[in-house]
């Protein structure tokens, strides 16, 4: 649980401190069932880990997992920057197709990044919650692509799969 935590500590730092958000794209009400969404999440995956029969997975498993996990957040943290750079500090501007890092191969790297990371964590758990967790953040993450512009067609989605 302790991944999970981190994870979501990163999440709420990167708001305060890297993220620049305008009101199209992140109204309020996205609070209220961003946080449902979580804590259900959260309760959920940590139910079967703290289960009495939950079996653990080996020890390199759980450290291959988890080097996956930290390695994408890093990524994930690295893409946070770069978008922010593309915007004003006041948040206003056209959306820009970004350049430079993983960006230039996938379409959107910072969703990809936050999916493999989710990978990496049930890798290291082996939680059908946590599996199911992936499914859904995979959807809601990518449902919102298609409003965007153009990328070329070399670019992919989620490597190596789509």
């Amino acid at each position: 649980m302790y991944y999970f935590c981190f994870h979501y500590f990163k999440r709420i730092m990167e708001t305060f401190f890297v993220h620049r958000f305008s009101h199209a794209t992140s109204p309020v009400s996205n609070v209220f069932r961003n946080c449902a969404y979580y804590w259900t999440f959260g309760a959920y995956i940590a139910y079967y880990c703290n289960h009495p029969l939950y079996t653990p997975v080996s020890d390199l498993q759980m450290k291959i997992g988890f080097g996956i996990g930290v390695v994408c957040q890093i990524a994930n943290f690295y893409c946070h920057i770069l978008l922010r750079n593309l915007r004003s500090p006041t948040g206003s501007g056209g959306y820009q197709i970004p350049r430079g890092f993983l960006f230039n191969i996938v379409t959107c790297a910072n969703y990809t990044t936050e999916i493999y990371q989710w990978l990496g964590f049930n890798i290291a758990t082996q939680t059908v919650a946590g599996y199911v967790f992936l499914a859904v953040a995979a959807a809601i993450l990518f449902d919102g692509k298609d409003g965007r512009p153009k990328y070329p067609r070399r670019w992919v989605i989620l490597p190596p799969f789509l």
